[in-house]
């Protein structure tokens, strides 16, 4: 065992990730098959619910091999990662709509039965979180992994909270379903739209940017006498800014797009305790400023380019 745990301490970030990964796909797996088993035996609202899963974890897998294959720039799996996850979520779209025209009595569910659901729910929620609350994006394929963990977990969620409504025997509440369904649902093929996209309109993987002098009359933007540069792209005091990083050298402009730390991590802990207490308040002002600042920071290398363009300079592929 020991030799395990050092073994593990010695693989990089990637590598522990593919591990995690890995083990955690096996399990939704097998949490899977057992859901789509006790559909077809009791309740087959269960099985599209599984269908829905198998779906998500295919595309899941196809992040995971992408990422063993060091393939963060095959568009065709990006392709086949869009396939599966936008099925994925018109199926469940559709699979939840249907409780509109059809009226559902309630199941008169045992304990048992709502306690084992409620247990494989609460796992596939458990593994989902856990991959959900990397804070580090090395790559498309992390950054996919973690939205497609968001909609496990989301469906994950609205499993359980169908159970308990028709255990409790509340009436009324399939509409409320539909509703809640269908969003999940048409949230989950938006992300596939966005994992489709995210090699084109965002920064990861287009960090770095070389730009040469052609005119020097138009350059306004950059004093060619200092050795560094900064150029700020995007800003914003509590999500941190978007910033252009550059070294000088004769008439080459070598740099990164790198992001500044965001407010949460320059606060000191006693207001970030704070923040928690008020987290009820504040989580859904923070939730829409961060999508105000996700959209203003796509396209940033090719507003860079634009910038550079108007101030005499090109773009060079040949960083030497």
């Amino acid at each position: 065992m020991r030799k395990l745990i050092a073994k593990y301490k010695e693989l990089s970030f990637r590598e522990k990730i593919i591990l995690k990964t890995g083990i955690g796909l096996c399990f939704s797996a097998a949490l899977a098959v057992g859901k789509f088993v006790i559909g077809l035996l009791t309740d087959y609202s269960l099985c599209g619910i599984a269908v829905y899963t198998f779906a998500i974890l295919l595309a899941k897998y196809q992040c995971l091999c992408g990422m063993r294959r060091g393939e963060e720039k095959s568009y065709g799996r990006h392709i086949r990662i869009f396939v599966f996850l936008f099925v994925g979520g018109l199926l469940y779209t559709a699979f939840m709509s249907r409780l509109f025209f059809i009226e559902r009595e309630n199941t008169a569910y045992s304990t048992d039965y709502v306690i084992l659901l409620a247990l494989i729910s609460f796992c596939e929620l458990g593994f989902a979180l856990a991959g959900l609350l990397r804070r580090r994006d090395a790559g498309h394929y992390e950054r996919g992994l973690r939205i497609i963990n968001l909609n496990i977990s989301l469906i994950a969620m609205l499993t359980t909270q169908m159970m308990i409504l028709d255990y409790t025997g509340t009436s009324g509440m399939d509409i409320v379903n539909a509703y809640t369904g269908m969003a999940v649902g048409v949230f989950t093929a938006l992300c596939a739209v966005y994992i489709l996209l995210a090699p084109k309109i965002t920064v990861i993987g287009r960090e770095r940017n070389v730009f040469l002098l052609r005119d020097e009359k138009k350059n306004k933007l950059i004093s060619m006498q200092f050795s560094a540069a900064e150029i700020t792209l995007c800003r914003s005091f509590v999500y941190g800014a978007y910033v252009y990083r550059a070294v000088i050298k004769n008439r080459k402009i070598d740099g990164k797009i790198e992001r500044t730390a965001s407010l949460w991590k320059r606060m000191p802990l006693i207001l970030k305790i704070i923040c928690c207490v008020l987290s009820e308040i504040l989580l859904f002002v923070w939730l829409f400023g961060r999508v105000v600042f996700w959209c203003r920071s796509l396209f940033l290398p090719e507003r860079l380019e634009r910038k550079m363009n108007r101030n005499g300079f090109v773009r060079t592929e040949d960083p030497d």
